[in-house]
């Protein structure tokens, strides 16, 4: 298994789940953007000479940033503290309290997480040679950037997706089918083309959305189909 293959699998689906869940709380904490922060240091330091490229100084740069870089349990449990009850002074919610199980889950996952990256990176140093290392955190990069891009893109298709099954029932429609929609869409390759098709009347290569949507009037499918043209619709 190659470098950035390893990478990806870190962030499994779970992860990624209460990463979405998370971000559509509003909370300000990017899980995410956090590691790759730390990373970045890392960076600048091979970069500028503070680090040199060698096996002793890559081991004990980790070990610094656990000691100084590293989020624990009981500090966001102490965080947590202070916050409610600047809350309770304010009377006003913060952002950062919402999401609290989901926060935890992602905060106790951190520690493992950036624990499976060191060795991952350790693993595939075949020279030790700042060249070499950089090149490997740049893929690192690569990957933590498209990792939150698809973060970003669940949250936001989940978020139009609630729209449109508020739309729905506001006009009275049922709305009970819109996830079912949804989530065959997510899973054909391209939304938008199984959309057109649909719209056709041309359900040959897509009979399992024509048996989710057979029984709805031309008016609710017309709706249906149009909502999710906008929940697919790439933002620019």
């Amino acid at each position: 298994m190659g470098f950035e293959e390893e990478i990806r699998d870190i962030f499994d689906e779970e992860f990624v789940r209460r990463a979405v869940k998370l971000k559509k709380t509003g909370n300000i904490f990017n899980p995410v953007f956090y590691i790759l922060f730390t990373r970045l240091v890392e960076i600048s330091s091979i970069i500028n000479d503070v680090v040199l490229p060698n096996r002793l100084e890559i081991e004990e740069m980790f070990r610094t940033r656990k000691e100084f870089l590293q989020l624990d349990m009981k500090t966001i449990n102490e965080t947590l503290r202070r916050v409610w009850i600047f809350e309770i002074r304010r009377d006003e919610e913060y952002k950062f309290s919402k999401g609290i199980e989901d926060l935890m889950y992602i905060v106790y996952r951190m520690k493992d997480i950036q624990k499976k990256i060191d060795e991952v990176l350790m693993r595939h140093i075949t020279k030790w040679e700042k060249e070499e290392i950089l090149e490997l955190y740049f893929i690192l990069g690569k990957v933590l950037l498209e990792v939150e891009e698809r973060i970003v893109d669940i949250a936001s298709k989940e978020a139009r997706v609630a729209w449109l099954r508020w739309l729905m029932d506001s006009m009275g429609l049922n709305s009970n089918i819109v996830n079912q929609v949804y989530e065959y869409l997510s899973r054909t390759k391209n939304p938008l083309a199984a959309i057109r098709l649909a719209e056709t009347g041309d359900f040959g290569e897509i009979q399992e959305l024509e048996e989710l949507i057979r029984d709805l009037d031309e008016n609710t499918r017309k709706i249906l189909l149009n909502g999710m043209k906008v929940v697919f619709k790439e933002i620019e």
